[in-house]
């Protein structure tokens, strides 16, 4: 079974596992981080699947005058975590078969010096324009071409009674997460999601022209 097939099959699994009421949005967290290793191999991508429901929300901010600090706790991945919808899928505790089957698939597929990052990675005005170390963006890909299908199949909105967005993040808001997202939701589900980046100001608007 291919890789596609075995991480789209784990999706689904999380998915269908999760409660389908008072949802509002789903994240695909992936994020590599360099201080991490795994089976000799570093700066290789985490992946982890968080869910985040109205009831969430502090109640303190429904509604909340303030829609800057709403923003901030609806869609930063720093507020989505301990709310119960935790799945890590690919993750740095050996051993993790989903790790190794991404390792496998890097290798099959012609990937070289995963997790490598070239340090010329900045413009002038100190902006990312790179995009992440080596494997990430075929892993970001894969991601987004499942949550994609996920979306204009129907299952989505089967599961949760409505359309909801997928969001592809980190905690950089990077700019390759932020084109994922849009990506990733063909039918403007993450519109809210990238007004209040826009508001917020994590990213520039010349990202979403």
């Amino acid at each position: 079974m291919d890789f596609r097939t075995v991480l789209r099959n784990r999706i689904v699994e999380i998915l269908d596992s999760w409660p389908s009421e008072d949802q509002y949005a789903i994240m695909f967290f992936i994020y590599p981080n360099e201080c991490h290793e795994y089976n000799g191999y570093y700066n290789i991508p985490e992946f982890i699947m968080l869910y985040k429901r109205e009831s969430d929300m502090s109640p303190e901010s429904q509604p909340d005058p303030s829609a800057s600090s709403r923003d901030e706790e609806r869609w930063n991945p720093v507020f989505w975590w301990d709310h119960g919808g935790e799945e890590n899928i690919i993750s740095f505790d050996e051993p993790n078969p989903m790790a190794d089957k991404l390792i496998e698939w890097y290798e099959s597929t012609g990937v070289q010096d995963i997790g490598h990052e070239d340090d010329q990675c900045y413009d002038s005005h100190m902006k990312y324009i790179d995009k992440g170390p080596n494997g990430l963006p075929e892993l970001l890909q894969l991601a987004v071409d499942i949550a994609k299908e996920l979306q204009t199949s129907g299952f989505i909105e089967s599961k949760f009674g409505k359309r909801i967005p997928i969001i592809l993040a980190d905690y950089e808001f990077t700019w390759y997460m932020i084109k994922a997202t849009c990506e990733a939701n063909p039918h403007g589900e993450a519109d809210e999601y990238i007004k209040a980046c826009l508001s917020q100001g994590w990213i520039d608007e010349d990202l979403i022209r």
